[in-house]
């Protein structure tokens, strides 16, 4: 009796005892579909650089890029597709020592008309340096890192010799760090320099920012002192 007695309580409390149902699931995104740039969007930017390259020379023989524009169009998944050309500029010396390109974006609209289809990208162009080799001019390079323009080249230049060292001595940091522990062995590639907050009674900071073999990004924050690096904190994504 007693057993009955309590299931009719539960019975009558329903969705009290249960409980608030659950919220519905979110969708997850729509996946990101790639695709080649099409013969007519190539033939396209190749008009429109031309002629921009006549318009910047003011008469004078324009110099050709050394590579071919690299497209990256993707789109979510019923959404228009969103085409951007990027070009590398010459190889040249930036500073002692330190070599560079600058590599300009530039963005398609299909709707407006053929001459006016193609425009400078909002962000400003970037630049991606590398170490100059001794008693040679500046030459392309099979990897080159991002740099933020607002930093001393004589900083720059310092950190792509030192950060092997660097992120070695960052290794041990990792380990105090909830998201970077599992990331401690892997390899990694120096991608970016920049800037970080002053920390630690310093007034001068660096971001060492790595990308892994697993797609994971490290950031290293150096910190600068009587000219000196050290490796300061890490996070991870």
């Amino acid at each position: 009796m007693r057993a009955r007695y309590f299931a009719m309580l539960l019975a009558a409390a329903g969705p009290a005892v249960a409980g608030k149902p659950a919220k519905p699931a979110r969708p997850p995104a729509p996946p990101i579909e790639q695709r080649a740039a099409s013969d007519d969007e190539r033939s396209s930017f190749d008009d429109y650089f031309r002629q921009k390259m006549l318009a910047e020379s003011r008469g004078a023989r324009p110099v050709p890029p050394l590579f071919a524009p690299e497209f990256d169009i993707q789109r979510q998944r019923g959404k228009a597709w969103q085409v951007v050309a990027r070009v590398d500029s010459a190889p040249r010396h930036s500073a002692v020592d330190l070599c560079r390109q600058i590599r300009s974006s530039f963005v398609y609209d299909a709707k407006a008309p053929r001459e006016g289809r193609w425009t400078g990208s909002a962000q400003p162009p970037s630049w991606h340096v590398w170490l100059a080799q001794p008693r040679t001019i500046c030459t392309a390079a099979p990897h080159t890192v991002l740099m933020d323009q607002a930093l001393p080249p004589e900083d720059v230049v310092a950190l792509l010799r030192q950060y092997p060292e660097l992120l070695s001595r960052a290794r041990l940091l990792f380990a105090g760090n909830s998201q970077c522990i599992r990331q401690r062995a892997l390899p990694f590639t120096l991608r970016a320099i920049g800037p970080a907050a002053p920390a630690a009674g310093a007034p001068v900071m660096f971001s060492l920012e790595f990308e892994s073999d697993r797609d994971t990004i490290a950031r290293v924050a150096v910190r600068k002192h009587r000219g000196e690096y050290a490796a300061w904190n890490v996070s991870c994504d």
